[in-house]
Formats: structure tokens, C-alpha cells, sequence
């Protein structure tokens, strides 16, 4: 029984807060990304935390929702993503409802009128395991080639990676991922999408621009107009073209009640900092005392050899520590 909903379509802002969220530069990266989803292509938009992957993809998916059909379930949980998914898809295209999951007094209407509203099967629907209800959003997009899906992070669990693999099959997909993902079961999906777009920080005057754009709608308070011109050159260089530095840094401003020269050199945020990574280095370490000890057994250098022991103790000492507060930071 194929039904549709009688109401009109859920409004699909999906901005948070009472105005829209502030959108800043990527026009290449939209004319890359809006082109490709319109002739079928699947897109992936990659980059490290904080880069505004998201946001990027609410933007293409503002523009995209003119001439196309949208889903943005959100990710919290498998069950509440097949939920608002098919909710998504009995709004937007009519979702394929069989008989046995249509309470009896509502049967009649739906076999008359061939509709039926979400609320007089949303009790019965999120009742059914996860997979038959993603059974029933694929049957519904059966043979449609207008429906795009936006999955905000791949950063999921094997169980929802398993659904999106299966959902790609029958529908576009435009999805953000972390360049550090390197899960099996997200690396498997990958190959669907044909268009990957590499995220990069913000140029200096788009940061700018981003940081001007906040001010205009905050409420923050300057000692003098000189400490806001510094407040804003202080937030472009230490978030280093990062939107999610920009965005922390100002909300830490906001609490305060006036922004002085003195609280200037305060603000800074995690998703600026850089790390380097040492595991080349350790490795390279690691050889280097595995063959001095063999130097200093071919030698006969004794000093060599009690050198390279010492180094190595102190080696396995450092990885065991640095394991226990890996482990101590999931």
C-alpha cells in the first residue's frame, strides 16, 4: 500500500537558533559541489575538525533543495536515523507502507484515498527493527533519480555504515568526513562517491569577513574601538582560517562583560592548535637502538652497547605511558 502524507511538507531549515546560521566564502567548492549532485554524482567533502564541513553542506543543501528532494536525518542513533528517514521520505515522495503496518481504523481511508497521515503510523512503524523500516524507504525511492541524501558526519558506527551502504544504492549521497576516519566499515562506502572536495581554511579576509558578520548580530562590548579592531585581527590570525575557532573564540568573548586590551592575549581555541605527528621519529628511533646494539656486538665497544640498552628501556618505558594515557583518553 503506497501511501503519502496529507500534510504539508516539514519545514527543512536546518539552521539552529533563531536567525540563520553565517555562511562565508566556498564558492568554489559549491560550483564544484552543486554541478556534480545535479548530474547524478554522489559528493564527499572532506577535511579536519572544525574545518565547516557542515556548513558547507547545509549551503549546497539550501541551494540543492530548490529543484531537488533533500533527507537530512540526523545520526544520534540507528533507530532514530531509520525513523526520521522514512518520516523524511513519507513527507517528501510517499513512503511504501504495507497493509499490516496501517492500524485497522485507519485502512479504510488509506485504501480510499491512498494516503495516510505520518502521526497514524509512526507508533506502529518505529516499532519494526531498523532494517525493515530502511527496507521500506529503499522500495520508495525505487526508480526515483531526485532525491539526494545529506549525512552530516561518516563518523558512525558499523551498523549505521552497513545502511548508508545500502540506501547509496538507491539514492545520492553528500556526505563530510574526517580526513583522520580510517574505519573499515566507512573505507567500504567510499568508493560510491565520485566527487571528493577537500575542505581548506578560510583565507584571511573571509575570516575576517565571518568574524564582522558575528559581531553585527552579538552583543559583545569593547574598552574602546581600538580594542575591537585588535579583538578582530587577534581572532582572524590565532583561528587560522578555522570556522569553528572563530565561532569558539566569539561565544568565549560573549560571556565576558567587556572585551579590555588586558583579556586580548586570552583568547585562543583548541581547533587551531596543530599537531605533529611523532611517529615517524619514534619509529626512526626505535631502528636506530635496535641496530646500535648490533654495532656495538660486532664492534666490541662495550659503551656503545650499554648505550643502546639504557636507550632502549627508556624507549619501551615512554610507549608503555604513552598506550596507558591513550587509554585513559577514550
Amino acid at each position: 500500500m503506497a501511501t503519502t502524507s496529507s500534510t504539508a511538507d516539514r519545514d527543512d531549515e536546518l539552521s539552529t537558533g533563531s536567525s540563520s546560521p553565517i555562511f562565508v566564502g566556498r564558492a568554489d567548492e559549491i560550483n564544484q559541489a552543486l554541478p556534480a549532485l545535479r548530474i547524478g554524482h554522489s559528493i564527499l567533502i572532506k577535511g579536519q575538525p572544525g574545518i565547516g564541513k557542515r556548513s558547507l553542506l547545509r549551503e549546497v543543501h539550501r541551494q540543492l533543495s530548490q529543484n531537488r528532494i533533500c533527507l537530512w536525518p540526523t545520526l544520534a542513533t540507528p533507530k532514530q536515523f531509520v525513523a526520521e528517514l522514512a518520516e523524511q521520505v513519507h513527507h517528501s515522495i510517499g513512503l511504501s507502507v504495507p497493509e499490516r503496518l496501517v492500524p485497522p481504523r485507519f485502512r479504510a481511508v488509506a485504501e480510499r484515498t491512498g494516503r495516510i497521515q505520518w502521526k497514524h503510523i509512526h507508533r506502529t512503524l518505529v516499532r519494526q527493527p531498523a532494517q525493515e523500516i530502511i527496507h521500506l524507504v529503499m522500495n520508495s525511492l525505487e526508480g526515483r533519480s531526485d532525491v539526494v541524501l545529506f549525512v552530516e558526519s561518516l563518523d558512525v558506527p558499523p551498523s549505521q555504515a552497513d545502511m548508508l551502504h545500502q540506501l547509496a544504492e538507491h539514492c545520492q549521497v553528500a556526505a563530510g568526513i574526517e580526513e583522520s576516519n580510517r574505519r573499515n566499515k566507512v573505507m567500504r562506502l567510499l568508493w560510491r562517491f565520485q566527487v571528493t572536495i577537500d575542505l581548506k581554511p578560510l583565507i584571511g579576509s573571509e575570516s575576517r569577513e565571518m568574524v564582522l558578520r558575528h559581531l553585527e548580530r552579538s552583543s559583545i562590548e569593547f574598552e574602546t574601538e581600538k580594542v575591537r579592531d585588535a579583538f578582530i585581527t587577534r581572532i582572524v590570525r590565532e583561528s587560522r582560517g578555522i570556522p569553528e575557532a572563530i565561532t569558539g573564540m566569539l561565544a568565549t568573548a560573549a560571556n565576558e562583560r567587556e572585551v579590555t586590551r588586558r583579556s586580548l592575549h586570552g583568547f585562543h581555541h583548541d581547533s587551531a592548535i596543530s599537531y605533529i605527528d611523532m611517529t615517524p621519529m619514534l619509529l626512526i628511533a626505535a631502528v636506530s637502538l635496535m641496530a646500535l646494539r648490533y654495532i656495538s656486538r660486532g664492534v666490541g665497544v662495550q659503551e656503545l652497547m650499554v648505550l643502546a640498552g639504557v636507550g632502549t628501556s627508556m624507549f619501551s618505558l615512554m610507549l608503555f605511558f604513552a598506550r596507558r594515557m591513550s587509554a585513559q583518553g577514550r
